[in-house]
């Protein structure tokens, strides 16, 4: 089998965003509703330690950035951090990164539209006159209902479009740091940042709020596959914009923290709201952080400047809504494609052509959030506390927007934590793949990362915390009783099979041969024939026909009747062996999925495949493919490298034995040939020279063990000696006509596929070779766990 088919396919994806556009993407994401009502509420917890606060969230941020910025460059393609995992973890525990994304999103989308209800109430029902009777939380909704039916039909900015509005929100900023810093008290400043500086844990938990504003880096990554020359511009893109962004907080936070500190202000605000006293004032900044902003942008501007920074704050918060419902319901259909959610969220709108059933789902999502924490247990804005109090289970919840942002937090950081994992294992695993950027000084910043990500990650307030542990309680049931037994639903829609012509069998054993290569076809089913009649068992021979991943597996059926030919020439080869033979054709986007989901349907015993004896890259060890089913096939796996006379009789067969379950299974197939064929079976051990006798002893005992397994095939027996011992079976193995090797027995983690010694001498040898690996079971599992993580 050529082994390398999707991996040779490449395609050109349309790229039209450059730096700028780029750019306008984060710093668009990241100035949203966080600038206008975190800035406030910071500062409310730790005055101008909240300038402090905002670096270490944005140094934390940039760690993680860093890991962004690479999977861009290497997966340019949508999912963002849930497909950067699933890419290098080919695990379903890739499954809870997904599940906390697509909880964590909408609660950012909550909380954007929370804080458009709060400034919408406060500052636009008087201006327009509406009603208070009308509840606060009414303009939130509409937003919601309406952005849901903006990506329900298919609307996004263009790029110009992101860029005049990220401009926009940059002027509007500047403009209030215009008039704010023309009062700057550096007496103030000073006095407040030495009050709270000490103050450690509040610190902390302000860090672990206002992180929630960095995370536009992810929106650029996420919009690689739209990016021109994203290994370059993704990482100027996403630094350039946290370090911008970095520098607007800060200021804004020194505007807010002179204001606060101005008795003239305190005065003014005592006014606005009706407040008794400058320090009603106080109090009322401290309860009510999130509208420090507007009431300093009105203090420093007046009415008009007021209303322009009012106004820039509410399309800010709808935007990044809107960018936050695109991102989250583009992770739903990622998930639902990978099978880590129910099929029809990856369905397309008939007419619209978009994935409703995700948006929809995130729409509700976020409409839980906002009654969860704003209507039924949060508090109507400026109220006495800013939250709600519920006592539950003996246990005090403190709810409003604030813990809505924490467990935004809360979803998010836990996936940013694995992004780090999966960085250090993908420079483990693909050491040579290209990569446009690289994150450096691996793996000791992404420590870094993970170490500061979960600092942040338990800082989060406590009644977030235990709220997001839960939330991921309930995902892992829902995995256990809902998506974990679809199995068999998924590999028909990830691989639909379009041919099956099957023999009626009810014989115990099967073995999968999947055939690409027709050169290979007389070897690989006369091995697969042996070993069945063996086994009294069947063989069911499979080809794919392998798509590119933008292309439709409907497309796929014009290309069945050449696959077709391949399978009628192999189950002709089976007319004489007295063997059932059935064939499958399958459809899909992965040659070695395709595989791996035949030996799942199928509950096959073993799998043959061929190999050309190298691999075209170097970051595989017998070929893309083969890697992964060697690696992922729960079934005894076989590998035949058919050499110069792989059309002739095998007449002498070498078994070099290190005993072992691999070396049982590499028995059993010399014993399978060797009956058919009527041939000779030279078993052999090599040993050191000068071993002793224990050693001689020790390699006699092997070589009889692996005899005793051939029973009735005429055997003979060999100690070699070699100090290298792939050397030592190279030069032997040319006197045969076929070589049986068993994978050795490394370590879980040294082993990749079958071991070093049997790759080394499949490739070199010119005869046929054929590799053997015995599915262990709970131990194989594990062997696949540890390769996979």
């Amino acid at each position: 089998m050529s082994g390398d088919t999707a991996s040779d396919v490449e395609t050109e994806l349309s790229r039209d965003i450059g730096i700028v556009g780029a750019v306008a993407i984060g710093v668009g994401t990241m100035i949203a509703a966080g600038i206008f009502v975190l800035s406030g509420l910071a500062v409310a917890n730790v005055g101008a330690a909240a300038i402090v606060a905002f670096l270490l969230a944005a140094i934390v941020a940039s760690f993680t950035a860093f890991a962004y910025a690479e999977f861009a460059s290497i997966y340019p393609e949508s999912g963002g951090g849930y497909m950067y995992v699933a890419n290098v973890f080919d695990t379903d525990l890739t499954y809870i990164v997904g599940w906390s994304m697509i909880l964590g999103y909408p609660a950012s989308a909550a909380f954007y539209l929370a804080s458009f209800s709060d400034w919408f109430y406060r500052f636009m029902y008087p201006a327009l006159s509406v009603p208070d009777a009308l509840p606060f939380w009414i303009p939130g909704l509409v937003i919601l209902a309406l952005l849901v039916a903006v990506n329900l039909k298919g609307t996004e900015e263009t790029g110009m479009v992101q860029i005049l509005i990220t401009g926009l929100k940059v002027a509007l900023i500047g403009l209030f740091l215009y008039g704010g810093l023309q009062a700057f008290d550096a007496a103030a400043v000073t006095a407040s940042l030495a009050e709270n500086i000490t103050h450690v844990r509040d610190l902390g938990l302000t860090s672990a709020l206002v992180f929630i504003t960095f995370f536009g880096f992810e929106a650029i990554a996420t919009n690689a596959e739209e990016i021109k020359d994203p290994g370059k511009t993704v990482p100027r893109a996403i630094f350039f914009s946290m370090g911008f962004v970095t520098v607007v907080y800060a200021l804004v936070v020194l505007v807010i923290v002179i204001a606060i500190h101005d008795p003239q202000f305190l005065t003014f605000l005592a006014e606005k709201a009706g407040l008794s006293s400058t320090g009603a004032a106080e109090q009322f900044i401290a309860n009510n952080g999130e509208i420090a902003m507007g009431r300093a942008a009105q203090y420093y501007l007046g009415d008009v400047g007021f209303y322009v920074i009012i106004v820039g704050a509410l399309l800010s918060m709808l935007s990044a809504a809107n960018a936050t419902i695109l991102a989250g319901s583009r992770v739903k259909l990622a998930m639902a494609r990978r099978d880590h959610l129910p099929s029809q969220f990856e369905d397309l709108h008939p007419s619209l052509n978009t994935p409703y059933k995700s948006v929809l789902l995130t729409g509700g999502l976020i409409l839980f959030y906002i009654v969860a924490f704003t209507v039924v247990f949060g508090s109507p804005p400026g109220s006495e506390g800013g939250a709600s109090t519920v006592h539950l289970a003996g246990l005090t919840f403190h709810l409003g927007l604030e813990a809505l942002t924490h467990f935004a937090d809360f979803m998010l950081l836990g996936g940013l934590i694995v992004v780090n994992l999966a960085i250090v294992r993908s420079r483990q695993k693909y050491p040579d793949i290209d990569r446009g950027f690289k994150v450096p000084f691996v793996p000791w910043l992404p420590a870094v990362a993970i170490v500061a990500n979960l600092v942040l990650l338990l800082n989060v307030s406590p009644t977030s915390f235990v709220i997001g542990v839960v939330a991921e309680v309930i995902g892992v049931a829902f995995w256990f009783t809902v998506l974990s037994g679809e199995s068999g639903e998924h590999i028909e829609r990830e691989t639909p099979t379009v041919v099956s012509e099957r023999q009626p069998s009810e014989r115990d054993y099967r073995i999968v041969v999947p055939i690409a290569n027709p050169d290979h076809v007389e070897q690989l089913m006369q091995t697969a024939n042996d070993l069945a009649a063996s086994k009294n068992g069947e063989v069911i021979v499979m080809s794919a026909v392998v798509l590119p991943d933008q292309t439709p597996l409907s497309e796929g059926r014009q290309f069945v009747d050449e696959k077709r030919e391949v399978l009628d020439r192999a189950m002709k080869t089976a007319e004489d062996a007295d063997v059932p033979v059935s064939g499958v054709v399958r459809i899909g986007h992965d040659v070695s999925q395709a595989i791996l989901n035949t030996i799942e349907q199928e509950e096959s015993d073993a799998v043959l495949m061929g190999w050309r004896g190298r691999s075209r890259r170097r970051d595989f060890v017998l070929g893309s493919n083969l890697d992964t089913v060697v690696q992922d096939a729960d079934c005894d796996v076989l590998v035949e490298k058919v050499g110069e006379n792989a059309d002739g009789d095998v007449d002498s067969i070498f078994l070099p034995t290190a005993g072992g379950p691999h070396a049982e299974l590499a028995a059993e197939v010399a014993r399978a040939v060797a009956r058919t064929e009527a041939a000779t079976v030279e078993v052999a051990h090599v040993i050191e020279p000068g071993a002793s006798e224990s050693e001689r002893a020790d390699a006699d005992e092997r070589i009889d063990a692996t005899m005793a397994l051939l029973d009735d095939i005429d055997t003979d027996r060999l100690l070699l000696e070699g100090t290298d011992v792939a050397d030592t079976i190279v030069e032997h193995a040319g006197n045969h006509d076929l070589t049986v090797i068993g994978a050795t027995r490394e370590s879980l983690l040294q082993q990749l596929t079958f071991g070093a010694i049997p790759e080394a001498v499949g490739r070199r040898i010119s005869t046929p070779v054929v590799m053997a690996k015995r599915n262990l079971g709970i131990g194989g599992r594990l062997q696949r766990w540890f390769n996979r993580t």
